[in-house]
């Protein structure tokens, strides 16, 4: 018989989960330390990066998950180490990446006394959270463990969190006892690891529906990405010649270089404003229809178009608009159905050269704009012009982390072209809830797990400073990065959109900060390199000697501050009164008697 306390499980069954590293901040929660490098625990060990603050450890999960494929593991203490923890869980929730958050509580004798750190999380975290609750006993840890990683990985992705008071981590237990034994089956033997197909009737009906458009588009979304479904996807689009654009953590799960390449599948920039209304049947992969797809409706989809919609989840088929042919199923499990369909099929499709055709001379005229104005050399610099610049600078084979609100805008406008792999250009705050300031521990979890790739972080100087003393956590753990602050002195969405939609006495109201405050200053005050840029012709050099420093490094590029993007255009017209009443949709006869009437 041998005695095993609740902490040596845990890491028994994350060793077993194949988890290689912990993004921890200390406290209540050191205990599961102790064993990491313990060899009756964990063969090969798991490593720990410490963080300055919880939230970031949620962020490091995260950013782990979107290198490496695998659940990301964070750990922090009871009472407001969680409460801490929290702004990460939303964003993880919204974007489907699985995290396994294993937190300690108060132990369980001491429940409803007042004890030290007491609070109940769990009411807080249940909405935004695939699963939450407690272990109440020691010898079922591993169990809970194991339903942790299940419920985090399967179906629709997204966090979990396992409560674990000192207590029940504390106690002992023999690791004899059959409920211990059965827990460290094969990992393969406790979770699913591939996705279900779909119904293989829709997906011959969504093949001929496909075949028989004229101007037909594929959407690969986050789903693509996550379920490993690139390579089959480009083999399915050579075969149909049906185009692909690229939404959300799907970029990179198309070659942009490729002839059928759409670009950003979006109404807001690019060939996507001209183009996705004029769309007739849509195959949505792993793609929620949200505000930024506008609802589903003009002036992104026509009302006209036939939608196939794949997705894990089936609840989320038919949201905001009503779907032609539904599919329940793994993005790349479904792909493999359509390719093997289209095999066995020798009808061709129709003839749709003249769409593709289309397509490219809109992406030329786009990559053309993008390069004009990302020429200037106007000081202050203009934005463009710095993600034309690191755009140049950077490897195909590189991660580019965006953080910010306007900066996130310009690095998917501009830089969408270096998305040459899945997962290598995102968002850190998740599209749908727009979260600042995770991009600094993504880079750090990116970096842990591709050391030989450059790994760059552009930020607003705004989100920067949310997390940016992690440059501390990046130093002590020997993982450099660079950080390229797009640097223009404001809550900069913010502050344009008060100027568009309430005049220029609004501009900068509550939202101006300090042109005197030196990031690359802050970051040399961490042993790290910082550089200021203030002219467009250094940009270039500044990358070269802040990726060569080893270190991890910022650099402080002041842009112009007037220069607005899309959103800050829509973003203004949230502020009419009319944005907000709904009206009968006018038939086209309608519209054209009521301008008949206007000319009379």
């Amino acid at each position: 018989m041998t005695k095993v306390n609740g902490a040596q499980l845990i890491v028994r069954a994350l060793s077993n989960q194949g988890v290689k590293v912990i993004f921890t901040l200390c406290g209540d929660n050191d205990l599961i330390y102790n064993y990491c490098t313990d060899k009756s625990c964990t063969e090969s060990g798991i490593d720990l990066i410490d963080f300055r603050h919880e939230q970031a450890t949620g962020h490091a999960a995260m950013g782990y998950y979107l290198a490496t494929g695998e659940v990301g593991v964070c750990s922090v203490q009871s009472g407001p180490g969680i409460t801490d923890l929290f702004p990460a869980i939303p964003i993880a929730w919204d974007a489907s990446i699985p995290i396994v958050a294993i937190c300690t509580s108060t132990p369980m004798m001491n429940f409803e006394k007042l004890s030290m750190n007491e609070i109940d999380v769990a009411p807080a975290f249940s909405p935004v959270t695939k699963w939450t609750g407690y272990c109440y006993e020691t010898a079922r840890l591993p169990e809970y463990v194991n339903m942790a990683f299940r419920i985090a990985s399967t179906g629709r992705p997204g966090p979990v969190l396992l409560l674990v008071p000192v207590d029940v981590m504390v106690k002992e237990c023999d690791d004899q006892l059959d409920i211990v034994q059965q827990a460290f089956k094969p990992r393969e033997k406790l979770r699913a690891m591939k996705g279900p197909q779909g119904n293989q009737e829709l997906v011959e009906e969504a093949f001929d529906l496909l075949m028989n458009a004229e101007r037909p588009l594929i959407i690969a979304g986050s789903g693509a990405s996550f379920s490993g479904a690139s390579d089959v996807l480009l083999k399915f689009a050579e075969k149909t010649q049906i185009p692909v654009g690229v939404w959300g953590f799907g970029l990179g799960a198309f070659p942009p270089d490729h002839p059928l390449y759409f670009g950003l599948a979006n109404p807001l920039d690019g060939p996507g404003t001209v183009l996705l209304q004029k769309v007739d049947v849509i195959m949505l992969l792993g793609v929620r229809i949200t505000e930024l797809l506008n609802f589903g409706y003009m002036p992104c989809f026509s009302d006209n178009a036939k939608i196939i919609q794949v997705d894990i989840k089936a609840e989320e088929i038919g949201r905001n608009r009503a779907i032609d042919v539904p599919i329940v199923g793994d993005v790349r499990g479904v792909l493999t159905q359509l390719l093997d369909f289209a095999d066995k099929n020798t009808t061709p499709g129709k003839d749709i050269s003249p769409w593709l055709q289309t397509i490219q001379d809109q992406l030329k005229k786009f990559k053309a704009r993008i390069e004009k104005e990302g020429s200037s050399d106007k000081i202050p610099i203009q934005p463009q012009r710095l993600m034309k610049e690191i755009g140049e600078f950077l490897n195909d084979d590189d991660y580019i982390i965006l953080d910010g609100g306007d900066t996130t805008v310009w690095g998917l406008t501009y830089l969408f072209l270096k998305a040459r792999f899945p997962k290598s250009l995102y968002f850190a705050g998740s599209l749908g809830i727009q979260h600042l300031g995770g991009g600094v521990p993504c880079a750090i979890a990116t970096k842990y797990a591709h050391p030989d790739k450059k790994v760059l972080v552009l930020t607003g100087d705004g989100s920067f400073l949310f997390n940016g003393k992690e440059l501390d956590t990046a130093r002590r753990h020997d993982l450099p990065f660079v950080v390229v602050i797009n640097n223009d002195r404001l809550w900069g969405m913010v502050a344009r959109i008060q100027k568009l939609a309430h005049g220029k006495k609004a501009f900068g109201l509550a939202s101006s900060l300090s042109d005197e405050t030196r990031y690359d200053k802050y970051a040399e005050a961490f042993n790290c390199h910082g550089e200021l840029v203030t002219d467009p012709k250094e940009i270039k050099p500044a990358l070269q000697r802040a990726f060569d420093s080893g270190v991890p490094a910022v650099i402080d590029v002041r842009v112009n501050p007037k220069v607005n993007t899309v959103m800050d255009y829509l973003g203004a017209g949230a502020y009419k009164p009319s944005a907000y009443e709904r009206e009968v949709k006018k038939v086209a006869e309608e519209v054209v008697l009521e301008v008949a009437k206007k000319n009379l």
